[in-house]
């Protein structure tokens, strides 16, 4: 099984590069789009932007000092294929948003 940390600079690129690589496909059933998993995909999860930087909230939640994000959005992804992002990959190791069940979030 592989997994895929990936970067992009806005979702659109990022689905646009799953459908190109064949990790899932945009599928119309009773009127309803949706993306179907293909070539052995298990998983695809859409991260969007991380917090590098937490915000301050007063007691009320109300916002003191907005959160600052990293640029792009990311995508992991768990398949059986061996795929090539290039530069959209990254490697997060320990400090990875995300991590699949039962793997390590630097597997």
């Amino acid at each position: 099984m592989n997994i895929y940390k990936t970067v992009f600079d806005t979702e659109s690129q990022g689905k646009q590069s799953l459908i190109d690589k064949g990790v899932w496909q945009e599928i119309t059933g009773e009127g309803v789009n949706f993306m179907e998993y293909i070539n052995g995909t298990k998983s695809v999860v859409y991260i969007g932007k991380i917090v590098k930087t937490q915000g301050v909230y007063d007691s009320n939640n109300n916002e003191i000092t907005p959160p600052i994000y990293c640029d792009g959005v990311a995508f992991d992804i768990m398949c059986e294929d061996d795929l090539d992002f290039g530069d959209n990959e990254v490697y997060p190791a320990n400090n990875s948003v995300h991590q699949f069940y039962g793997f390590e979030s630097n597997a």
